[in-house]
Formats: structure tokens, C-alpha cells, sequence
């Protein structure tokens, strides 16, 4: 076989080395290195430059995994941050809900009596007890609570919330006739009622009871209802 010059075996060397080259060049290349020493040490150099000691490829894993660890602790904080922050969130909307609701919606102040008249209190055909409500504060009303005790006494107790609105037309139950079905409701309630308020068992006006002979409502009254 014709001897192979160095500067071609130098050129194969990094082939060699990472394993890419032919079975014929590599034996040609294995034979050239037992009799040269020049290239026996320009292999080496090959070598001591590719290779990476064994300690340094360890050091590198556990720095590959603080690094990993890291990023890890911080996707985890970040997931932990963004539900504390979703809760949070959560939370703050929901006491603005109840707030505005406690404040606009969540009727619970019941009206003072001394800023109502009931007038025009008349019975009608069917019997239903009708009277006229004004209340003369400035302020709307939306809700009337009926409630009975054991006694008999029936009461309809105006409710507000926290934070009034003012009174504007066409009026709601602040301004303007309703009436009270008796027989209806001594049926749902399977007691006899014997008299009717308006407002709480602490600040009533008396409206009807039993025994009170009242005047007969009005045509208006009765058209109004839609009896006539």
C-alpha cells in the first residue's frame, strides 16, 4: 500500500476522531498513527481540545439543573402569584357587589311614619281594603313588606335601602293607591286578621280592624284596579 503523506492524515484526523469517515479510511488512519509519532500527538491535541473532563460535564449538569430548579421555583411563583391575585381580584369584586347591593339595592330601612299619610282608606265590591299612601319626604319606594304576628295584627312596613333615591314621575309606591286583599290572605296565612297597619309594630298608622265599617271605594277606585 503507498504510504499515506502526514498532511493528509492530519486532514482525516477530526473525521477520524468523531467516528465519521469510511472502515478503509479509518484503517488507513489507525495504521499511519502506530508509525508516526507526529501524528500520534497531533491526535492527542485533537483530543485534549474535544474532550471534556468528566468533571466539568458534572459541573455543567448541576448547573444545568440549579437553572432548571430555578426556572421551575419561578413558573411555580408566578402561577401561585397569579391565583393569589385572581382570589384577590375575586374578593374585591365581590365586596363591591355587596357594598353597592348593602348601600343601593338591599332594602332594610323601613319609613318613618311621620313622613306618611294615609287617606282615602274605602273597601271595595270584592272586598279588598284600598288606601291612598303618601309619602312626602322626597324619596322613592320600591318595596312594601307584609307581616303578621300572632295576635293578628297585619303589618305593610314601607322598606328602603341604605342610600334613598329622590322621588321622580310617574311614582311608584311612595305617591298613589294600593290595597290589601284580606281574604287572600288569611288564607295563606291560615289566621284571621283582625287589624291592618301601615308600618312596623313600633311605628304604625292604623289602616283597618275588624268591626270598622268603611266607606264603599270610588268608581275611580274600582276602574282603577280594573273591576269596572
Amino acid at each position: 500500500m503507498r504510504k499515506v503523506s502526514c498532511e493528509i492524515i492530519k486532514d482525516m484526523l477530526p473525521l477520524y476522531y468523531d467516528s465519521v469517515c469510511s472502515d478503509d479510511s479509518k484503517r488507513m488512519v489507525e495504521e499511519h498513527l502506530s508509525e508516526c509519532n507526529n501524528c500520534k500527538v497531533e491526535f492527542k491535541k485533537i483530543q485534549d481540545e474535544i474532550h471534556i473532563p468528566e468533571k466539568s460535564i458534572i459541573e455543567n449538569r448541576t448547573d444545568s439543573n440549579v437553572i432548571k430548579n430555578i426556572s421551575t421555583s419561578w413558573k411555580r411563583l408566578r402561577l401561585k402569584s397569579f391565583i393569589k391575585g385572581g382570589i384577590i381580584t375575586a374578593l374585591l369584586i365581590g365586596i363591591i357587589i355587596l357594598g353597592y347591593v348593602g348601600l343601593f339595592k338591599w332594602e332594610i330601612n323601613s319609613v318613618s311614619t311621620d313622613v306618611v299619610e294615609i287617606r282615602d282608606i274605602s273597601e271595595m265590591e270584592d272586598g279588598k281594603i284600598v288606601y291612598y299612601a303618601d309619602i312626602n319626604d322626597g324619596y322613592s319606594l320600591n318595596t312594601i313588606k307584609y307581616d303578621m304576628d300572632s295576635e293578628g295584627n297585619f303589618y305593610m312596613t314601607p322598606l328602603r335601602p341604605l342610600i334613598k333615591k329622590e322621588a321622580q314621575p310617574p311614582y311608584g309606591l311612595e305617591k298613589g293607591y294600593d290595597f290589601i286583599d284580606i281574604k287572600v290572605q288569611e288564607e295563606f296565612r291560615g289566621k284571621e286578621i283582625k287589624r291592618i297597619y301601615y308600618g312596623t309594630p313600633k311605628d304604625k298608622i292604623l289602616i283597618w280592624e275588624k268591626g270598622m265599617v268603611l266607606p264603599k271605594a270610588s268608581e275611580e277606585v274600582e276602574k282603577y284596579f280594573g273591576l269596572e
